[in-house]
């Protein structure tokens, strides 16, 4: 009888440790190959359907894929051993924040800080959920924590500054951006906010700077650009405001906002024609208040005044009862006024809406 070669007989493969799938399905995962992580974990869980660091795993890669109601068992099957498992904590509250259920994943993150009571990361996701569920005390008090814990965390100094903004204290968000760009002064996200905080606060020459700045990095970016238009129809420079926001279009589109000031600006310098067919241009894409008020002006300037009295009436009517439209009516009254010339109609339409 013939013995086969040795060499012909192929080597049974050897079956690889659940410590060595683990190990290569982490692997996988932090490497974002999601499927082969998925494909090794479940040859895990079949040598051992109930290691919590395997299900976890698992948890983290149906998460990652979106499987959000699978990953969530995952998660449970290993807390209802583990009560106080803080990876089965921690991707329970991030399933809960995927799907905008922050007040279930504060439960579950808080869980998890009973055990790792300094995670910085979950800390924050603490802190970015109270944010967005309105609880500015909380929110301030752990970003203040992390802080504490690591003075140069620029991501929880940009939530602190962005929670400041949030409500409306402009002071302490300015002041903790300027903090974030210490760390890195070429930001240019950063750098258009403050701009626009500075901006609105009238302080002209800082917001100038950080447009500048943002220029610098990016040539034509709209943010800068139509900042900057801003400070220049603010002291009345509408041929600057113009130059910048027609720099704008030459990439996009525009926003409809930027449109109408664009329209205005056309409109102060008496270029009445490019005014109208800007806002016309807005108005065909269907209404919008500030275009309807300009051309309501513009054909004011034009003398039209019974189209410039319904254009206001339609404004009226679809903007309800509202004090600054009927500051509008009495500044170009008092402007008709200085000229002489005040039509009955006009006043009448004041009078009326000032008593509705």
């Amino acid at each position: 009888m013939n013995m086969p070669d040795r060499n012909e007989i192929a080597p049974k493969p050897k079956r690889k440790s659940l410590v060595d799938l683990s190990k290569e399905g982490h692997r996988l995962l932090k490497a974002n190959q999601y499927e082969e992580a998925r494909a090794v974990f479940a040859e895990a869980l079949i040598l051992d359907p109930s290691n919590p660091y395997i299900l976890t795993g698992m948890g983290d890669v149906l998460r990652a894929q979106k499987k959000l109601a699978t990953a969530e068992d995952c998660y449970r099957q290993v807390l209802d051993r583990e009560p106080d498992n803080p990876f089965a904590l921690r991707g329970l509250g991030d399933t809960f924040r995927d799907r905008e259920q922050f007040d279930r994943a504060l439960v579950m993150w808080e869980r998890y800080l009973r055990v790792r009571p300094d995670d910085i990361y979950v800390l924050t996701r603490i802190a970015d959920a109270s944010k967005m569920l309105g609880r500015f005390e909380t929110a301030e008090s752990v970003y203040r924590k992390i802080l504490a814990l690591r003075p140069a965390d620029r991501y929880s100094l940009m939530g602190l500054a962005d929670l400041y903004h949030k409500f409306g204290r402009e002071s302490q968000a300015i002041e903790n951006y300027e903090k974030v760009l210490a760390y890195d002064p070429r930001m240019i996200n950063i750098l258009t906010i403050l701009g626009n905080l500075y901006r609105r606060r009238g302080d002209l020459d800082r917001a100038k700077g950080c447009y500048d700045r943002v220029l610098q990095q990016d040539s034509n970016n709209p943010y800068a650009l139509y900042g900057l238009g801003e400070i220049c129809r603010w002291q009345r420079d509408y041929r600057g405001a113009i130059a910048l926001w027609e720099q704008i279009l030459e990439h996009s589109e525009g926003t409809i906002g930027m449109l109408s000031r664009l329209g205005d600006a056309y409109r102060n310098l008496d270029e009445l024609a490019t005014a109208e067919r800007i806002y016309r241009q807005i108005l065909d894409q269907g209404y919008d208040r500030y275009a309807l008020l300009g051309l309501s002006k513009l054909r004011f300037q034009q003398d039209r005044f019974p189209e410039a009295l319904a254009l206001f009436e339609d404004f009226l009517r679809r903007e309800g009862e509202e004090l600054r439209v009927t500051e509008e009516l009495q500044r170009l009254i008092d402007q008709l006024r200085s000229d002489g010339m005040v039509p009955a109609q006009l006043l009448e339409l004041l009078e009326r809406y000032k008593q509705d």
